[in-house]
């Protein structure tokens, strides 16, 4: 029960901030326009220098370790800030060491830690991922697909017995393509392409759906694989 309430407090408090979020730039975007709050925020980034880019790096790897806040609008602003190329190098780092970062906590606090991030039926549909025969390609194949909670799989991998560094690799070559969709809707938002840029974020959109579908398909396929090999 006490999980469950600090899961809807933590979930509340993440989409209240979301809304106030949301409801600042509106209204900067209704009263200056777009344009003239884009350019202030880019000016303003931009006369913070290196501290600047550290900022997007740190925010960055929190919104890694901190599973539930979503990682697009994230990007989405660095490609705004940073350009799409730039935008999204500065992501994959940040989500580098973000990465690093669960694994060094899950390596120290173990399935009980997991567990509690997760939730438990997450970490149970997970366990296929311990069979270190398909281990690495299914993690890889997980990541690459659009719209999979690419964080979540991080929690539980430490626990499936690979490497930091495998899926450090792993991970960050699987993720690129998700990243740089990202970044180059934020980047063509900052050049006000507005029309291209709804256009490709609604085939995103559609894309991510789909993917989570095949996730979902996938898990249940591997874990009726995996239960039928127990009861046979």
């Amino acid at each position: 029960m006490a999980k469950k309430i600090l899961k809807i407090a933590l979930f509340s408090l993440g989409f209240l901030l979301m809304g106030a979020i949301c409801a600042q730039i509106y209204y900067y975007t209704d009263k200056y326009g777009i344009d003239t709050v884009i350019a202030s925020i880019k000016e303003y980034v931009d006369s913070l220098g290196i501290f600047g880019v550290f900022f997007m790096f740190f925010i960055q790897t929190v919104q890694v370790v901190l599973a539930f806040i979503p990682g697009e609008p994230i990007e989405i602003a660095a490609g705004a800030l940073f350009g799409p190329v730039g935008g999204a190098l500065l992501c994959l780092a940040g989500i580098g060491a973000g990465t690093f970062i669960i694994f060094l906590l899950v390596k120290t606090l173990g399935k009980d830690f997991v567990t509690r991030v997760i939730g438990s039926d997450k970490y149970a549909r997970l366990k296929f991922l311990k069979n270190p025969a398909k281990r690495d390609i299914l993690i890889f194949l997980l990541m690459f697909i659009p719209g999979t909670p690419k964080d979540v799989l991080t929690y539980f991998s430490p626990l499936s017995g690979i490497s930091t560094v495998r899926f450090l690799l792993i991970a960050s070559v699987a993720r690129i393509p998700s990243v740089i969709s990202s970044t180059y809707v934020g980047g063509t938002l900052a050049e006000g392409r507005y029309l291209h840029s709804a256009i490709v974020f609604l085939v995103v959109g559609a894309v991510s759906i789909g993917g989570i579908i095949i996730y979902n398909k996938i898990i249940e396929a591997k874990n009726k694989e995996k239960n039928g090999k127990q009861n046979g």
